[in-house]
């Protein structure tokens, strides 16, 4: 159900608690439908963020710096791999889609907490750029790259949706005619993680009911499939920085880093499911879930436990990549995550978990 264009301050309570009512969109199912709204942030949390001058004016001084920047999108989507046998390949627009789409959630959220259609503008222009150019993802780094990052524009999409009579129908089409079919969530390690994610993030979008389900239930899947009996994820703490991928002298050296880059979609997921209706938090596989951020975040406060650092003379990559622990912590709040929390520093916060969950 599209939002009203909203162009102007909103002057009295009412009018406010209507368009919160109209952001978060109630979860409720019907004949293979759902009925789409903000896929990400609750009443509370809105009102949080609106709430914390700290929080929200350090987002909107970045909103204010970045609110000229354009989108560079492609019309084929064709970068190499990612690893090879001495390393890894970075690409300039590998590195623009996923800053463009982090551009853009910034941007709907500046929006969310000001309600200055500046900000929903300037994030619906970078999602249509990308939307209304990109005709073809012709490489497995590129249909990678769909999974792990078209998800934050999805995102940011369910926030700015109707705002100012945007017309997201290229956008739609990206979603379920080119990136939909190219989702890894049948994979086993956290590509299928980041599928699921996806996945979940588009049925919420466009509402499909029998979509969404299909993503929970490999979620579950995953989780009974996954997590080791000691919390561990065994086909990623294996992880090297080379193509050989489990093995080598560096066998192990990005390990938790990728424990840390398949609990992060898992629990992005999760979250969407929560919003809509299909919470899995306390089901036995969100049990599996806890005990796999128990570990994980032993492991970020103490690396030194983990099975492959003294094989690495104690260098691991990505230590610290854990800003998802600001969700997990609300959900299954342990001393070792709130430790990590409170260290600060937390990497791979594109989605302003930190900010967002405080």
């Amino acid at each position: 159900m599209p939002l009203p264009a909203l162009t102007a301050p909103l002057r009295t309570a009412g009018a406010r608690t209507a368009l919160i009512l109209l952001l978060i969109g109630a979860p409720q199912a019907f004949a293979g439908a759902i009925i789409p709204g903000n896929l990400w942030l609750n009443d509370a949390d809105i009102q949080s963020l609106r709430g914390n001058s700290a929080r929200a004016t350090a987002l909107l001084r970045r909103c204010d710096k970045e609110i000229d920047v354009a989108a560079a999108p492609v019309a084929v989507f064709a970068p190499p791999p990612h690893y090879t046998s001495s390393g890894v390949v970075e690409t300039d627009i590998s590195k623009r889609f996923s800053s463009d789409g982090t551009l853009a959630w910034r941007a709907a959220l500046c929006y969310v907490a000001t309600q200055d259609a500046r900000y929903a503008r300037h994030a619906q222009a970078v999602i249509a750029a990308w939307a209304d150019t990109l005709q073809s993802v012709t490489t497995e780094q590129g249909a990678s790259e769909i999974n792990f990052d078209l998800p934050q524009y999805v995102l940011a999409a369910s926030l700015v949706r109707g705002v100012g009579g945007w017309n997201d129908r290229s956008f739609r089409h990206l979603l379920t005619d080119i990136a939909l079919p190219l989702s890894h969530s049948g994979r086993k390690n956290n590509h299928a993680n980041w599928g699921v994610f996806l996945e979940a993030a588009i049925a919420a979008y466009v509402g499909d009911a029998d979509l969404l389900e299909r993503a929970r239930s490999r979620w579950l899947v995953l989780m009974d499939g996954q997590v080791a009996p000691d919390g561990s994820l065994p086909q990623e703490t294996c992880r090297s920085d080379t193509n050989n991928y489990c093995s080598g002298e560096h066998k192990g050296i990005n390990g938790l880093s990728y424990t840390h880059y398949t609990l992060l979609p898992t629990t992005a997921a999760a979250r969407i499911f929560d919003l809509m209706g299909k919470s899995v938090w306390q089901t036995p596989q969100g049990n599996k879930l806890a005990f796999a951020y128990r570990r994980a975040a032993g492991w970020t406060l103490h690396p030194e436990l983990f099975p492959y650092y003294a094989l690495n003379g104690g260098n691991l990559n990505g230590v610290r990549n854990a800003a998802y622990f600001a969700l997990l912590q609300r959900e299954y709040p342990i001393d070792d995550g709130a430790q990590v929390i409170a260290g600060g520093k937390l990497g791979m916060d594109g989605l302003e978990w930190t900010t967002l969950f405080p």
